[in-house]
């Protein structure tokens, strides 16, 4: 399911200063408002900090800028670590001696024991499984460290199959048995947010990969290191779109499918976009298993829809991408620009759709994985999920899955000896500006589930994706626009 920037980082610090610009449903914070709002005084930028990540709770380095074609800091843990320890830069203090014994549920001297839900069979298979193998990698780095004050870090596996009913299966049995749940990714977890608000589960920490439904935003106890949409949306794509194209954002065109997450998401897009001068004049609800795409292009076509875009899992996706290049369905019309999402951001969606996808653009909402070279977190990730599992599928859950892991670790370090469920929750809550190390973009505020203004955007080639705003490596663009709040 799509996440935004059409899901990210906003860093708003002081939530009484934010709240003075986003009073009533529908107010939109811009890039000054932003700044001011996070207690910047430089209109139109913002920062991201970083420094060379310490498994064992300290936290140095210096801070990454983050603005129009700024970079992201990357390499460490951001800034938020020193809050959550008091404002020493390091955790309370612990070790294997010295660590509490067990404390909680899923806690012993030895071990932390914490569940990750994701959607691996189902309609959609494979969705979400990089984000487990990723849990599963960054655990194994965390024990290689030493662990969390000598306890070594355990992962229990649940596949929700796409389903919300097993998505609060997994969660109802994850809350007898673990600590937490970690870098769980998937369209339902509208099934979480039942379990987890619902008799001795309320109250469990989810540190997930993603927050998809505004069920899952509404939970206290739900964080995501992409935090969600519950609330706000940004609208620097949009702004920059329209500079870009701007006959096409007069005449736009939103396919969706017909489940909570894809539904609340393209409704919100529509209602963020539009708040900046786009026209919507075609919008259509499909299924997982719909096999009409080639009707609904017809009717684009019909329409003279010049823009596209759709909500949806990566296999309707191909559908519509294959739909959009058939002569039978489209005749003689061609939209200007599609514009695809960060789900779509893997090598199989090229080949799958037979180049059909070719040339149309792709929103970003990780760091590219062709960044590599100069984000040594992004290199830190793929090292350890490779070895975990070869091959990996290079898509955005695996990032989103490895923040969430250190914004984990950066809480129940800060917890000290008596980590309990209450003790991570309250330092989770002060996590504020965060950008998973560099995996993710900058001004995300992580205990708000206030997405990030920043974006940037990939254009599908031939032989994998480029880069083309900002021109930079490991850059975002933090200003054109703003947050919708409502």
């Amino acid at each position: 399911m799509r996440r935004s920037p059409r899901s990210k980082r906003a860093a708003l610090v002081l939530l009484a200063a934010m709240a003075a610009f986003t009073t009533a449903c529908g107010s939109r914070l811009t890039g000054g408002a932003l700044a001011l709002a996070e207690g910047s005084g430089h209109e139109g930028s913002g920062s991201s900090g970083s420094g060379a990540s310490d498994l064992s709770g300290g936290t140095t380095g210096t801070s990454g800028s983050a603005g129009t074609s700024g970079s992201a800091g990357s390499g460490g843990a951001t800034n938020a670590a020193t809050a959550a320890a008091g404002g020493s830069g390091s955790s309370a203090s612990c070790n294997a001696s010295n660590n509490g014994g067990a404390t909680d549920k899923g806690v012993t001297a030895n071990s932390i024991l914490v569940g990750n839900i994701t959607s691996i069979s189902g309609v959609a298979p494979g969705l979400t499984q990089s984000a487990q193998q990723a849990t599963q990698a960054f655990a194994a780095y965390v024990n290689s460290m030493g662990g969390i004050c000598g306890r070594m870090l355990k992962v229990q596996t649940f596949d929700d199959g796409n389903d919300s009913g097993q998505n609060y299966a997994d969660a109802s049995q994850a809350c007898a048995s673990d600590f937490a749940l970690l870098g769980s990714a998937s369209g339902f977890d509208d099934g979480t947010a039942n379990a987890l608000t619902s008799g001795s589960c309320t109250g469990m920490p989810d540190v997930a990969a993603e927050i998809s439904t505004h069920a899952a935003g509404n939970v206290s106890s739900i964080w995501g290191a992409s935090p969600g949409n519950a609330h706000y949306w940004a609208t620097g794509p949009a702004v920059w779109l329209k500079s870009q194209y701007p006959s096409a954002t007069q005449n736009a065109g939103m396919i969706y499918l017909q489940v909570p997450a894809t539904q609340e998401q393209a409704a919100s897009e529509i209602n963020a976009y539009q708040s900046v001068g786009w026209r919507y004049t075609f919008q259509q609800a499909a299924t997982a298993t719909d096999t009409g795409y080639c009707g609904y292009v017809t009717a684009m076509a019909n329409a003279k829809v010049q823009y596209v875009t759709e909500y949806s899992d990566v296999n309707s996706a191909e559908r519509l991408s294959e739909a959009l290049a058939n002569p039978t369905c489209t005749g003689s019309w061609k939209p200007t620009l599609v514009d695809w999402f960060a789900e779509e951001y893997t090598p199989d969606f090229i080949s799958q759709t037979n180049g059909s996808a070719i040339g149309n653009l792709l929103l970003m909402a990780t760091a590219p994985y062709e960044d590599a070279a100069a984000n040594p977190s992004l290199q830190l990730m793929m090292q350890w999920t490779n070895r975990i599992a070869p091959g990996f599928k290079h898509d955005i859950f695996a990032e989103l899955a490895w923040s969430a892991g250190l914004a984990f670790v950066q809480a129940a370090k800060a917890a000290g000896p008596h980590l309990t469920r209450a003790a991570l929750d309250q330092q989770l809550m002060q996590i504020h500006q965060w950008n998973g190390d560099g995996t993710t973009p900058p001004l995300t505020d992580f205990a708000n589930r206030i997405p990030s203004p920043c974006f940037a955007y990939m254009k599908i080639t031939q032989s994998g994706f480029q880069r083309i705003y900002p021109p930079q490596p490991n850059s975002y663009d933090c200003t054109s626009g703003g947050l919708i709040h409502y």
